[in-house]
Parts: C-alpha cells; sequence; structure tokens
C-alpha cells in the first residue's frame, strides 16, 4: 500500500484541480456534476480551501470549504473512495481544514451531514462539533447541521 500525500489548494481551482474534483465527487455521491457544475460553485465565491489526498498519484479523497460570511466557514463536501478508507484520511483532511481556518482567523466552521452518515457524524463530534439543528431536503434526507467554534468565547451558550 502506498503513502497518503495530502495537498491544499486556496483560491479558485485550476482545470486540473476541477477535472479531480468533478470525477472523485462523482465516484462518491453519484449527483452528475460536471467540473462546470463545480466551477458555478466556486465562482460565487471568494475564499475557498480544497484539500486532497493522493495514492500513487491518483486522488482518493477530498474535503472542500468556503468563507459563507465574515469569519465564518462552511465545510461544503468532501469524502474518501471506499478502497482507501480506514486510513484515517478524512480525520488528516479535516485537521489540514481546521487548521487553514484557524490560521485564517475564522472563529466558526459550520458543515451540513447527512443523517446516515454516522462515520462523518462521528469524526465531526470528535472533532468538537456540536449539533445545532436538522433538516429535510428536498430529496427527503434527513440532515443535520454541525458548528465548531474555533474562538471558545465566542461560541454561545
Amino acid at each position: 500500500m502506498s503513502s497518503i500525500e495530502y495537498r491544499c489548494f486556496e483560491g479558485q481551482p485550476d482545470a486540473e484541480l476541477m477535472d479531480w474534483l468533478a470525477h472523485i465527487n462523482q465516484e462518491l455521491f453519484a449527483f452528475g456534476e460536471t467540473a462546470e457544475h463545480l466551477a458555478t460553485f466556486f465562482q460565487s465565491h471568494q475564499r475557498i480551501l480544497i484539500c486532497m489526498a493522493f495514492q500513487g498519484g491518483l486522488p482518493v479523497g477530498f474535503k472542500v470549504g468556503v468563507e459563507d460570511a465574515p469569519r465564518s466557514f462552511e465545510s461544503w463536501r468532501g469524502g474518501v473512495l471506499e478502497t482507501a478508507r480506514r486510513q484515517g484520511i478524512a480525520m488528516e483532511l479535516q485537521r489540514l481544514q481546521h487548521s487553514w481556518c484557524e490560521e485564517n482567523e475564522f472563529r466558526v466552521i459550520k458543515t451540513t451531514t447527512n443523517s446516515s452518515n454516522i462515520p462523518m457524524l462521528i469524526l465531526n463530534l470528535r472533532s468538537g462539533f456540536q449539533i445545532v439543528g436538522s433538516f429535510v431536503n428536498r430529496r427527503k434526507h434527513l440532515k443535520v447541521l454541525q458548528e465548531k467554534w474555533l474562538v471558545p468565547s465566542q461560541a454561545p451558550s
């Protein structure tokens, strides 16, 4: 088994990065989103962080987040290919994202997770997220809203 290489990219993704994201995003979620679909999402955001995991030179995991308000970061989407799971990749991608958020003076990280994605919910809870709400989306899936305050004195009680 080859080692995992991690790389983080700030700002608008270039064509190669968009291709990697579109491919792995489709493998994981099967939403039918092309690189052009994802580019539309990115174009509406100023501050973007994309953390990628590579094994044998190929992308096996990613974590994408964007600034959604001043000092507020949305951990938008991420995942690890089934063939690369149980190696701590999701945890490391999350650690890289959170370190970047702290270095860039964000106060809170927000994320939305499918209620059926128990491994992600557990990882988030172990990483300091709190459940702050839930809703049913248009596909009739229960979604769980979570927040992690990076500045403890700012967290609501």
